[in-house]
């Protein structure tokens, strides 16, 4: 039998679509090797549509069905991507609104607590409760959300070894972190003066506030040459 006339793509159809010059018959036999997914093979397509091995391989080579199957694969990756995003938005958002109910709760029984009452340990778990909610919310790579066009590609294009930096850095400022805030805490509680734990509270957030910003700017740059052997703060 002479081999099928070379295969011509259309640009304007996609390359797994059924092209001018092929019957519906060869699209058919492609579309059969095509949806055999990534461990396919033009032996088990010979199989599946009953034909010698010769004659799949020169209709195969004549319309293109490799590079048309891995046009299709790429394609299916970028929906399952554009799928994957979707969900994981979704998830962070109901992420979202579990945690802040949980905030809310503990904000109900903050009046109660005397801060005199409170243990290192009580101070710690409760720090990290809180720490754990602001990561949340601030952005785990995992779990970033696309706000635009330009974002989402530009976090596509993020290998997996820089999300293991960024996720490295993050862990580490938020040690960090954490870590003044609890000395921070410790040292208002040494300070006393305070007959209410709303007054505790309001003193604590307001150093916090206070504070906040020169944290930043020395412990992220820290953190960041920390993990990429590049940079760091002055101080």
């Amino acid at each position: 039998m002479a081999s099928p006339p070379p295969l011509v793509l259309d640009p304007t159809r996609d390359p797994w679509e059924r092209q001018p010059d092929e019957s519906l018959t060869r699209h058919a036999q492609f579309c059969t090797y095509r949806d055999m997914g990534r461990s396919r093979s033009l032996r088990k397509a010979a199989e599946i549509l009953t034909k010698n091995d010769r004659y799949v391989r020169d209709v195969a080579a004549a319309f293109r069905w490799r590079e048309r199957a891995e046009a299709w694969d790429r394609h299916m990756d970028q929906l399952y991507e554009a799928t994957w995003v979707e969900e994981r938005r979704k998830a962070a958002e109901a992420d979202a609104r579990i945690l802040g109910a949980g905030i809310g709760k503990i904000a109900q029984r903050l009046p109660s607590i005397n801060p005199a009452e409170l243990s290192a340990g009580d101070l710690i778990r409760l720090m990290d409760v809180t720490m754990r909610h602001r990561r949340t919310l601030f952005g785990d790579p995992a779990a970033t959300l696309a706000t635009d066009a330009e974002t989402a590609e530009r976090q596509a294009r993020i290998t997996t070894e820089q999300g293991m930096m960024l996720a490295d850095v993050i862990s580490r400022t938020c040690e960090a972190l954490q870590a003044e805030v609890l000395d921070l805490v410790a040292g208002q509680a040494r300070d006393g003066g305070h007959e209410s734990v709303e007054g505790f509270a309001a003193a604590v957030a307001a150093r916090v506030q206070a504070q906040w910003p020169g944290w930043l700017s020395r412990i992220v740059p820290d953190q960041i040459a920390a993990v990429t052997g590049e940079g760091g703060s002055d101080g």
